[in-house]
């Protein structure tokens, strides 16, 4: 039975929830009564009637059991993906669902545990709607939609299958395989962190999220459901994806060092590692999808010294920055995460006005600019392009030279 309930605000976001049982819907319903003033909310019984529902009109999110007779929330999430790509895709599942549960990872943004409790959906949905208040710009929304992995150094692709396929694979390797490329580590902590697993606390780091996962669960997962993907390099000869890993792990250790040093909460310490790791990870995404215009705009940055995040701007109408953080916010990752993705190029126009994992990732971008100007593919003015007004604003302008010293003393004891 169809259950509608009606709003007449437009501007309300618009979830649909699909379940073959009644009384799990009555209890949605009942649950999520007070969020009728915020929320416009349709629930359904039948995955058929569901599309029929999302092709009528304009939705945001699509919650959906993975047990249904006829069309299953595998099924009804690939309808959604191919014909609703700009709708958000969560599926509800149980431990004993695990096998069926794994080939979801491949559709849905996110994962939660069946009976899921009302708080964490709530508390799920919020953090998406955030997300699209946030980063509300169609261009970003079109450019995400579609993706699903990220590609794949074809040596590193090959390591883990080997690691794998061996007659006693390590898990300890497998994580450290991992850990050498940004794709792999995206996507592995993306299913770590879905509620499916039942963790406490959010996991930053791909070695503890495989020892975690174990041998086992990392084999179903990258060999029968293929969760990573591999590229071909020639393809992508003219872009340097050592250079983009080697920054990106750079700026990750710098944004700790910074975070520690301002004695910020141990959260965010622990999540600063994330934040500098993934902040450049939409690149990735325009690479992969927009190979002739990505290659044209990252030459001409090179050659005329123009802001590469402007350029991306002018052709695209948005940036690698935005891109990489609206999928990093459908897979899950904590706000601040998120807020640092989105503005480390322009801190100034984040509407949160205090030191956190922002700052720390904006200076420890700038910083390995300036380290390895010679060897960046868009290496601009190093510490010029810092938001000089920002840091002012925050009373910060008398650290930089500080944090400058850490980060000198980070990099020497690496070497």
């Amino acid at each position: 039975m169809l259950i509608y309930q009606k709003m007449n605000d437009q501007a309300k976001r618009r979830i649909l929830f699909v379940d073959d049982e009644p009384m799990v819907l009555k209890g949605l319903q009942r649950a999520l009564r007070k969020m009728r003033d915020e929320w416009e909310m349709t629930f359904t019984s039948s995955s058929k009637e569901a599309l029929d529902i999302l092709g009528s009109g304009s939705f945001d999110v699509i919650v959906s059991d993975l047990r249904m007779p006829d069309m299953d929330g595998v099924q009804l999430l690939a309808e959604v993906k191919s014909k609703y790509p700009e709708v958000v895709r969560i599926i509800l599942s149980g431990q004993v669902e695990q096998e069926t549960t794994f080939k979801s990872v491949q559709l849905a943004h996110q994962s939660l545990s069946k009976p899921c409790d009302a708080d964490i959906l709530k508390h799920t949905l919020n953090k998406l709607f955030a997300l699209r208040n946030l980063l509300e710009d169609e261009s970003i929304k079109r450019i995400v939609s579609q993706t699903e992995t990220l590609p794949s150094l074809p040596t590193v692709y090959t390591k883990v299958i080997n690691e794998l396929q061996s007659s006693e694979p390590s898990v300890k390797k497998v994580g450290e395989i991992i850990s050498t490329d940004l794709g792999m580590t995206a996507k592995i902590l993306q299913v770590v962190n879905s509620a499916f697993f039942g963790l406490v606390r959010k996991i930053s780091n791909p070695k503890e999220a495989v020892m975690l996962l174990g041998t086992e669960t990392i084999k179903a997962l990258v060999l029968s459901v293929k969760i990573f993907s591999e590229f071909n390099q020639k393809k992508f000869a003219w872009f340097n994806f050592d250079v983009l890993f080697n920054h990106s792990l750079s700026v990750s250790m710098f944004a700790q060092t910074i975070s520690k040093e301002e004695h910020l909460d141990q959260n965010l310490v622990n999540n600063s590692l994330m934040a500098g790791m993934f902040h450049d990870l939409g690149k990735l995404i325009l690479v992969t999808n927009f190979q002739e215009p990505y290659r044209r705009i990252l030459t001409e940055a090179r050659e005329t010294r123009q802001n590469l995040w402007d350029l991306e701007n002018e052709e695209f109408g948005t940036s690698h920055a935005e891109i990489g953080a609206y999928l990093m916010g459908l897979w899950g990752l904590e706000y601040p995460v998120i807020e640092a993705i989105a503005f480390h190029h322009c801190p100034g126009k984040c509407l949160s006005k205090s030191t956190g994992l922002l700052t720390a990732v904006h200076f420890g971008d700038a910083y390995d600019r300036l380290k390895n100007s010679s060897n960046d593919q868009n290496s601009g003015n190093g510490l010029r392009q810092l938001d000089r007004g920002y840091l002012d604003n925050l009373g910060l302008a008398n650290r930089l030279n500080d944090w400058q010293t850490v980060c000198k003393e980070l990099t020497e004891r690496k070497v």
